[in-house]
């Protein structure tokens, strides 16, 4: 009977010594670190934060199947403004994760204002002129304002393989997000700005309902939930706290501030449990099937 009680103790004994670099700093008399009903071996009503802690490594997902179609997630951190994520860069789970992580959570308040991370279903087909390449992708278009900025051979690419999706791995120096990816994807009129593509007569990638696969319809996608970043890091009284001087990231320390959910960006191994983390909360909050990942992409940091 003992060991009913004492095996579940043993496993969060076990979990929180693994982290144990993850010590609280916290606002106040406020506690970061685990609940007490988790340190009893109860279960709790819904996720708790410090279940992040506790959670499996991320889970090794199968890729689509070569030659395409591919359909997997990707993911953009926006602000409270809606408005078209067409002609924009998004990225993986982790290449999100590696944005906020490395440009947004350090800064109080928080960069361009973001407060959310929205997820999208892809549908993509590369075109048989780029898989005559034996590539799935392009190399990233950098899009600002709607307008692909360059590099300037990306821009060649769309006439010679047509509107694909382009990609590239960030740096790996900034955070150990594993696999971190970022897409582009190429709307009407990509080498124009928003305000200058009204009656702009070029193509783009993206296909309209029904459009059957070419070089003018290479992906759809199809909104699949919303997450903000108060429910991911259950840091509820961020704005109050930035007015006294908090941050929810200090670079510097390498630490949180009012939660322990950024501690530790160098470590794959945390920045796993992380991306872990991430996953239930979507499951969560917005459900959504199971997909494999993106193929791998061919650009960028080796170290990915």
């Amino acid at each position: 009977m003992f060991e009913r009680f004492l095996f579940p103790l043993l496993l969060v004994a076990l979990a929180y010594a693994e982290l144990a670099d993850l010590e609280d700093e916290c606002w106040g008399n406020e506690t970061c670190s685990m609940s007490l009903r988790q340190l009893r071996g109860e279960a709790t009503s819904s996720l708790e934060l410090e279940d992040w802690e506790l959670a499996e490594d991320v889970d090794v997902e199968e890729n689509n199947a070569t030659g395409g179609p591919y359909t997997f997630y990707v993911y953009r951190a926006k602000n409270d403004h809606n408005y078209e994520d067409t002609n924009v860069n998004m990225a993986n789970l982790a290449g999100v994760m590696w944005y906020l992580h490395s440009e947004v959570v350090g800064h109080c308040p928080r960069k361009f204002g973001i407060t959310r991370i929205l997820r999208y279903k892809i549908t993509m087909m590369p075109t048989p002129e780029l898989l005559h390449s034996k590539k799935d992708f392009a190399p990233l278009c950098h899009f600002d304002s709607g307008a692909c900025t360059g590099p300037k051979p990306v821009l060649d690419d769309y006439q010679k393989y047509g509107y694909v999706v382009g990609c590239d791995r960030p740096s790996f120096n900034h955070a150990a997000y594993s696999q971190a990816t970022w897409y582009s994807f190429p709307g009407a009129c990509p080498s124009k700005t928003f305000q200058q593509k009204q009656g702009c007569g070029e193509a783009g990638g993206e296909c309209k309902p029904g459009e059957a696969w070419s070089r003018t319809c290479t992906w759809r996608k199809q909104f699949a939930g919303e997450i903000t970043l108060d429910q991911l890091t259950h840091n509820y009284h961020f704005e109050d706290r930035c007015k006294k001087g908090f941050k929810e990231y200090d670079i510097a320390a390498d630490r949180g501030q009012g939660t322990n959910y950024w501690h530790t960006r160098m470590s794959k191994h945390v920045c796993d449990r992380r991306m872990s983390w991430a996953k239930r909360v979507f499951a969560s909050k917005a459900g959504g099937p199971h997909l494999p990942e993106a193929p791998e992409c061919p650009y960028g940091d080796p170290k990915r």
